[in-house]
């Protein structure tokens, strides 16, 4: 009899366990019943006379939460629900799972085309054809220029130095690593030889070979954003301390002005009620910065600080000496 009671009691999960098993490990009442009349090290009564004073605390916290969602800008808002469901959609299979627009392969099949079309336009030097595959206002060639939009023929005057430079310069697609409905980015080996001195570095008399990602955002089958980045070499190598900088390649561009995060600093002292003489002059500076002359330096690579003239994409200096790159006629 002893000896059947032990092997009932070995089967017998505890109490903690059984209400896991049973799906009822939410109502365990905050912890594990520990025998003797307690929980957690607490007397049982202790426990249930703080439960029943938790759902009034919990309606306050509920309500005022509630206020603080209510109070939110509506992208926000749908962000932190959808946000919520996914986690609880988790919860339920087990797995975290976030919902994501499905993929329209025709759309998809599209921006790879134009990818290929555009690397196309670089080796064939179509400048004309590559400029119309540009947004004409909203194009963005974020590793030269930064975050604000361009001309399109800027970015084809900035090619024209290059392949001043290097003339054979041609590039093959290896792989498309990744597209979806706006973005395709891509494994890209480009090669050519120096022939003239280019961002300081003089010339070689042997070919060379660098790989690349390219990437492209597509909005109604035009080009609306293109960076390339060598991501092969040392990581730690050339890079600068900004902490609070989103797009290292970007601000750079832009000689260390970050447009985007000063406009969402000008919309946040805005909602603040920031002094009305301090707004206008975080807003001029922005438009002022917005209007950057869209000219490489041949020695840098980098943009050039000077401020177009109104209407202008270039500075009044690069109007007289050239574009593209500073020296090209």
């Amino acid at each position: 009899m002893s000896a059947t009671s032990h092997t009932e009691n070995d089967q017998q999960p505890d109490e903690s366990a059984l209400q896991e098993l049973q799906g009822r490990w939410f109502e365990s009442a905050g912890g594990l019943t520990n025998g003797a009349g307690t929980t957690n090290g607490r007397p049982v009564s202790d426990v249930a006379t703080a439960e029943r004073e938790e759902p009034k605390d919990l309606g306050v916290a509920l309500r005022e939460n509630l206020s603080l969602i209510t109070r939110l800008p509506t992208p926000a808002r749908e962000q932190l629900f959808d946000q919520f469901l996914a986690t609880v959609s988790g919860q339920i299979n087990g797995t975290i799972t976030v919902s994501q627009s499905p993929v329209s392969q025709d759309l998809r099949q599209q921006n790879i085309d134009i990818f290929y079309k555009y690397i196309e336009y670089e080796n064939s030097r179509n400048y004309e054809g590559m400029e119309k595959l540009f947004h004409p206002t909203e194009f963005r060639s974020k590793t030269y220029f930064g975050n604000d939009p361009i001309s399109p023929k800027a970015h084809t005057r900035m090619l024209l130095g290059l392949f001043r430079s290097f003339p054979d310069w041609f590039m093959v697609i290896n792989e498309i690593v990744s597209a979806d409905n706006e973005a395709v980015v891509g494994l890209i080996t480009g090669r050519g030889t120096q022939y003239e001195e280019f961002a300081g570095r003089p010339p070689k008399d042997h070919q060379i070979a660098i790989p690349t990602l390219h990437a492209i955002k597509v909005r109604d089958g035009l080009i609306v954003e293109h960076r390339h980045i060598n991501p092969f070499e040392d990581i730690f190598a050339n890079q600068i301390m900004a902490p609070l900088t989103e797009d290292i390649m970007a601000v750079r561009a832009q000689q260390g002005f970050d447009s985007s995060m000063a406009q969402r600093a000008y919309e946040a002292a805005v909602a603040a009620g920031a002094d009305p003489q301090k707004l206008t002059e975080l807003k001029t500076l922005i438009d002022v910065k917005r209007r950057q002359c869209q000219v490489l330096l041949k020695g840098t690579l980098r943009r050039c600080a000077m401020i177009a003239p109104p209407g202008e994409i270039y500075c009044e200096h690069h109007q007289e000496h050239g574009y593209g790159i500073d020296g090209l006629e």
